[in-house]
């Protein structure tokens, strides 16, 4: 049966079809002529492209209308940006588009990751409720593609793919967030595939602030806030968490599912002399309730299950600025994440990942002109798993591996050209040495830049996948070799009549994917192994920007093309999509509306061997929220997510939330 999702066409006259539209109506996708038969994979290739550019010119008809009903630019919610850059960069520019999303005093979503939700090809895997495990994939690559920086210190988990779970980001002191789409191991290493997350505390102003906000579902949100900020340096600390009694993750029943986050943060710097001296550290402890996915549906089913984990990472460098022509930089950091599953009181399994960074950075001023930036650095990540010893074998286990890395960066500016190089080497103790590349260039004629890089990433074999999980069920490959990624993009950006025009093209194959799912029969389990042939990726993200006096407006639309042998890959929406509107009434006012659309993807169900294919409705949310300013030490906050309450589903068998109200009160002391 053909798959159908909503087109572009659901996005222009989007207030006056609403509701119907928040009920499940669907138009022929990409995929389908208007008669739901499959087209020719050139047909609708062109198909595609027509409907992200009509999608862009019902933007510009937007934009073209705002000109006649607003005044002077503001402020931005997301922008592309060229200019001190921390995720793509060491030498803090780039000419490549970065997502930001700046934490101001705009309502938001109660969980961080729902701040970035439809941005340009950033698909977010929510497995039910929130605090649950929620994964995040660039471009349609994998979860564990996708490195996430934390003040500069790097959040993956070795102990569970060399992933980040956002389900356990609170947005306890961020100011802001940068996404980076495209490979950037020549940069950061291996994982770095596919893009990089970078988050951000740095304080951006002087502030004293309590936070008390109430809400559905028995929900309490608390957070202090401190920093201040001089012309030498600055400090801050933030304390915030979350307790709800969550929703019902399960297709069926009706126990709710409660989660707890608690969070620590601290960001200091100081400057003496020639010397600056940074101090990193973020410490989370989540608790999340979670439903037991038995034989033989494997989908979730009421029960009383809770998965902690508790999340430390201390950063500190140290740099030189006594020359013009010199600035190095150390930079240590370490990660320390455990996680409990708990079945009653009683901890039946977990594990703990840990890993240590050392970097030397060295940043060369050669001409105005010119800059080149050369780092050595040295990697260590470790394992330690435990559990109770079974009839199958014994789960404890304890694994290492090291790394260490060379990498050079040059950068030339001129008034309208830039270009860059970069390379690095890693060496790895357990699988063969990696190089990576990326070049990158930019033209700025008149009010617009043309862009275009091409670049390689690689991603290690993670723990898992080598070593095994459990061995009742799953048996590691020792043997399998280390992901590879090449990728071309090209794009433009216009500014034009005060309106930010972006469009971007981008083309990627990967080879050795591997394949976490595949039965051995001599031992009676699955494996994962490295695929023969290569996944390819492709896909066209579009951005408007609109700023107007009090008036904001961004939004923005991918279509993403990723296949695996010709078949769709998981969980990868064919599109993603949203528009944000922030309005600013006089001095104590601020409303707020956001749409995000996700398309029609493609989930496994694991009731048959070999699984099923299922596909997963394509759907879209509304939230909204103001902010009303009583007086200027005080605010109240009223944030609405899922407005219409839409069911919908990232993955497979689980429920995600319906509507949910946050009242908050705000106050600067």
């Amino acid at each position: 049966m053909s798959a159908r999702s909503d087109n572009a066409s659901h996005w222009h006259n989007y207030a006056g079809k609403a509701r119907a539209l928040f009920q499940g109506k669907r138009l022929p996708s990409p995929e389908t002529g208007s008669n739901g038969i499959h087209l020719p994979f050139a047909e609708r290739r062109g198909k595609i492209v027509l409907v992200c550019l009509s999608f862009v010119r019902h933007l510009l008809n937007v934009a073209v209308i705002s000109t006649f009903i607003t005044g002077n630019s503001a402020f931005a919610d997301e922008n592309i940006v060229t200019e001190i850059i921390v995720s793509a960069s060491r030498l803090e520019t780039t000419e490549q588009p970065v997502h930001v999303v700046d934490m101001d005093d705009t309502p938001r979503p109660l969980m961080a990751v729902d701040t970035l939700r439809g941005l340009s090809s950033v698909a977010v895997s929510q497995s039910g409720n929130r605090g649950s495990l929620t994964q995040i994939r660039l471009r349609g690559a994998e979860s564990n593609h996708v490195m996430v920086l934390i003040d500069g210190i790097q959040a993956n988990d070795p102990a569970i793919g060399s992933e980040f779970n956002f389900g356990t980001l609170h947005g306890t002191g961020i100011t802001r967030i940068e996404v980076l789409n495209g490979p950037q191991s020549a940069v950061h290493g291996s994982d770095a595939l596919a893009g990089v997350i970078f988050i951000d505390t740095t304080p951006v102003a002087d502030r004293s602030a309590v936070y008390l906000g109430i809400g559905t579902a028995q929900t309490v949100t608390s957070s202090i806030d401190f920093a201040r900020v001089k012309s030498n340096g600055y400090v801050s600390t933030s304390i915030g968490g979350i307790k709800s009694d969550g929703t019902n993750v399960s297709l069926v029943g009706d126990e709710n599912d409660a989660f707890k986050n608690k969070n620590l943060n601290f960001n200091a710097q100081h400057s003496v002399a020639n010397w600056t001296v940074k101090l990193t550290s973020r410490l989370t402890r989540s608790w999340t309730d979670f439903d037991p996915t038995p034989y033989p549906a494997f989908v979730p089913i009421d029960g009383d299950l809770r998965n902690d984990t508790d999340l430390k990472l201390i950063g500190v460098s140290g740099t030189w600025d006594g020359s013009d022509y010199w600035t190095p930089n150390i930079h240590l950091a370490t990660t320390r994440a455990r996680l409990s599953n708990v079945s009653g009181e009683t901890i039946s399994d977990g594990s703990i990942g840990k890993r240590y960074n050392v970097t030397f950075s060295n940043n060369f001023r050669l001409w105005n002109d010119r800059r080149l930036n050369v780092t050595v650095g040295h990697h260590s990540e470790e394992l330690l798993r435990h559990g109770v010893p079974n009839v199958y074998g014994d789960p404890n286990q304890n694994q290492q591996t090291q790394s260490s890395n060379i990498a050079a960066e040059y950068l030339y500016t001129g008034p309208s050209i830039a270009a860059s190089v970069s390379i690095r080497r890693d060496h790895n103790s357990l699988f063969g040495d990696a190089t990576t590349f990326g070049i990158s260039g930019s033209v700025v004629l008149r009010s617009t830049k043309w862009f275009a890089r091409i670049a390689s990433g690689f991603k290690n074999p993670t723990f898992t996948e080598r070593f095994g999980y459990t061995p009742d069920t799953f048996v590691g490959n020792p043997d399998l070799t280390p992901e590879s990624a090449k990728e071309f993009q090209i794009g433009v950006h216009r500014s034009w009549r005060g309106t930010d025009l972006s469009l971007v093209y981008f083309n990627a194959n990967l080879k050795d994917e591997i394949d976490g799912f595949v039965y051995d029969p001599v031992n009676m389990g699955f494996t994962a192994r490295n695929m023969a042939g290569r996944s390819h990726r492709s896909g066209i993200e579009a951005t408007v920007e609109i700023e107007r006096g009090s008036h904001s407006l961004d939004a923005s639309y991918s279509v993403i093309q990723s296949t695996e042998s010709g078949l769709r890959e998981v969980r990868r929406p064919r599109t993603l999509g949203r528009i944000n509107y922030t309005f600013r009434v006089g001095e104590r006012w601020i409303l707020a509306a956001r749409i995000t659309h996700t398309g029609s993807q493609i989930d496994t169900d694991f009731s048959t061997y070999p699984g099923t294919r299922r596909r997963l409705d394509p759907y879209q949310q509304v939230n909204a929220g103001m902010t009303f300013r009583v007086s200027p030490q005080l605010q109240l906050q009223l944030f609405v997510e899922n407005l219409f309450n839409v069911k919908t589903q990232d993955v497979f068998g689980y429920r995600n939330p319906g509507t949910s109200i946050q009242i908050g009160i705000h106050a600067s002391l």
